[in-house]
């Protein structure tokens, strides 16, 4: 708004000294600004614009006063002379030579509306970091000085001479109304945090209203003013007529935006107990997560205190069983530790992902290994099956391990001894579909909805009473949607879960697809067959 009203200063300067009509009363045969005007308005925009600075140094503040005093004085200087003509006429300083000319008809005068428009926006300048109690005198004399500009607006939309100025002889310039509406709007939020600003931003049912009725509520009055004058000069009706009938309307208007109103609001306000409540519930479910990751630790906390004190007893000979446990109970607490760290990262975006060729079917295979001991132990048969059509993706193979172990470890999690928990990779569209299906307790379907939120757990409870944070699926969500994939849920309660993840391509290579390593129902090993890195596949002879 500053630039606004610095431009339009600097372009009608432009217009006098170069004789540019377009730029000194922008439509022809309208009423040109006064230089002088133009001037003010040059003074009043960088006023505005060092003011719209939160700390500006003593010698651009010592400028600001300095325009305003100077806006003051020139408006107040003007106003007694058209009052008592008796002080020199500051209007004529500027292109003294060229303000009377025989194609203006009036006299290039600033207008006394003008002249006391100025003197209200000079001491608002003056004004703006002053207050009364929580009362901003700034802000009043912008809106009177706004309201000082409407009606010359007024009179040129109605095409009433009178509303133009004070006197008809001297009328306000069109550009200088609209001019003085823009600078008195950037007076008034010059300081959005104070005062009536506050009723304009807020975020609240109050701010919605005030920015959707303020301007509807003004523009609608102005148009049905025009009507009411426009009808009355058609001859359709008199004058008391014309003006009963814009009554009435104005008043049927109010009812309907009062109406109006308070229905927004009411929905306004039942969005906000929405969120509120939604809020609580999202507070309450971190005060259980923080309670369950507290006890959690303490757990694997508590065996490292019995395991040393095994250790001092035992006088520093620690048995592969001390070790062991120990072991146990720093993995436990390493990922607890690393779940909560991803979702502090993934909620302030710093995961880069690092992207490779990858085979999902590799990854998902991967992820299976360190699951057998489980299922096993419950009985469980873990399948794979994939596609020799599988494409290649451009992925985070880390990252899309973190996934499937996620989905994989609750399916096992959740799944009665003698289940299945099934893993089937086809191509879809510009990339790969995964399902991860299992024949588990279900999710109930008030759940459903939630099972991706946050510090969110299902009032389903695990077979073997495993326990969790609610934190995995919140951070496969999240890592899906770093991959530009999908992820979506079906479940029936005691009749198994569904988890589908769609993963583009990304960057294809030029290869296009390669078979893929396991593409059929894995069986393992013979009981006691090690894997590559020394690591037992299986426990028994259990389809995995």
């Amino acid at each position: 708004m500053s630039a606004i009203t610095t431009s339009v200063g600097a372009a009608v300067l432009i217009g006098w000294a170069c004789d540019l009509d377009i730029l000194k009363r922008v439509v022809p045969g309208f009423v040109a600004m006064n230089p002088m005007t133009a001037a003010l308005f040059l003074c009043a925009g960088i006023a505005l614009a060092i003011r719209g600075q939160r700390k500006p140094s003593r010698s651009m503040h010592a400028i600001a006063i300095t325009l305003s005093l100077v806006i003051i004085v020139t408006g107040l200087t003007k106003l007694i002379d058209v009052a008592a003509d008796w002080l020199p006429n500051v209007d004529e300083v500027f292109f003294t030579s060229k303000l009377s000319n025989a194609r203006d008809q009036l006299p290039n005068r600033m207008a006394p509306n003008t002249a006391f428009n100025f003197l209200l926006i000079g001491i608002s300048l003056l004004l703006v970091d002053w207050r009364v109690k929580r009362f901003y005198p700034s802000q009043a004399f912008s809106i009177i000085a706004a309201f000082g500009a409407l009606l010359p607006i007024t009179g040129y939309l109605y095409g009433v001479q009178s509303f133009r100025g004070l006197a008809s002889f001297i009328p306000m310039a069109l550009h200088t109304a609209i001019t003085f509406l823009v600078l008195s709007a950037g007076l008034f939020f010059v300081r959005p945090e104070a005062g009536f600003a506050q009723v304009f931003i807020g975020n609240d049912p109050r701010g919605v209203m005030a920015r959707r009725l303020f301007p509807l509520a003004v523009l609608l009055t102005l148009f049905l003013g025009w009507l009411r004058v426009w009808g009355e000069r058609q001859g359709w009706y008199e004058s008391a007529f014309g003006t009963a009938l814009f009554a009435i309307t104005l008043s049927v208007l109010f009812v309907v935006l009062v109406r109006w109103t308070v229905w927004t609001v009411g929905r306004l306000e039942a969005e906000r107990k929405i969120i509120n409540a939604r809020l609580l519930e999202l507070n309450r479910r971190k005060d259980e997560m923080i309670a369950v990751v507290s006890h959690d630790l303490c757990s694997p906390l508590t065996g490292f205190r019995i395991v040393i004190d095994l250790i001092r007893e035992r006088k520093g000979q620690a048995s592969g069983e001390l070790l062991e446990l120990m072991d146990d109970s720093a993995t436990r607490m390493v990922s607890m530790v690393r779940g909560l760290l991803d979702v502090a990262k993934l909620e302030s975006a710093e995961i880069q992902l690092e992207r490779e060729e990858v085979l999902v079917s590799e990854v998902i295979q991967q992820s299976m290994k360190p699951l057998t001991i489980n299922a096993n132990a419950k009985h469980i048969t873990l399948e794979l099956h994939g596609s020799p059509k599988e494409p290649v993706l451009q992925a985070d193979r880390l990252r899309l391990s973190q996934i499937f172990n996620n989905l994989l470890s609750n399916a096992v999690k959740f799944t009665a001894p003698g289940g299945k928990v099934t893993a089937a990779i086809e191509p879809a569209t510009g990339g790969v579909r995964v399902s991860i299906t299992d024949t588990g307790l279900g999710i109930p379907g008030n759940d459903l909805p939630h099972v991706f939120d946050k510090y969110y757990q299902t009032s389903t409870k695990a077979t073997a009473g495993e326990k969790g944070t609610g934190l995995g699926l919140a951070i496969v969500r999240e890592l899906v949607l770093l991959h530009s994939g999908q992820i979506d849920v079906t479940s029936e309660v005691n009749q198994g879960t569904t988890f589908t993840v769609y993963l583009p391509q990304q960057s294809p290579t030029a290869k296009g697809t390669r078979a893929p390593t396991a593409a059929v129902k894995l069986t393992p090993p013979v009981s006691g067959t090690k894997d590559s890195d020394g690591s037992s596949l299986v426990s028994s002879g259990t389809p995995i």
